[in-house]
């Protein structure tokens, strides 16, 4: 799905996210999927229209001032939570192929 007006995010659980850029600003696209739908309507549940992008169904949020101001408080909420409870929600690195060079002993 690419295209000089739409910009790919993430994949959030297997619901694609992106940006679909507008002639008046942009709208947030994201597949219509369980997930999908339920951030869909968390951020603007009266709003968020369906649209379809080649075969997949995407719900459509344009993004406002207030749509925006959700995202921060969001973050932020996110964030809090993270600090709050360290054990609870953990970040994992990914080391990928450097794992065994690492483990390694050096040569002398």
């Amino acid at each position: 799905m690419s295209d000089l007006q739409y910009l790919f995010l993430a994949d959030l659980h297997g619901s694609e996210v992106g940006v679909q850029h507008t002639p008046g600003g942009q709208d947030l696209l994201v597949q219509h999927t369980d997930i999908g739908q339920r951030l869909a309507r968390l951020l603007q549940p009266e709003a968020a229209r369906t649209m379809l992008r080649g075969q997949t169904v995407f719900w459509r949020i344009p993004h406002s001032r207030e749509v925006d101001a959700l995202l921060v408080e969001l973050t932020d909420l996110f964030i809090s939570i993270r600090y709050a409870h360290p054990a609870l929600v953990q970040l994992e690195l990914a080391l990928g192929d450097n794992v065994e060079k690492l483990a390694e002993p050096a040569e002398p």
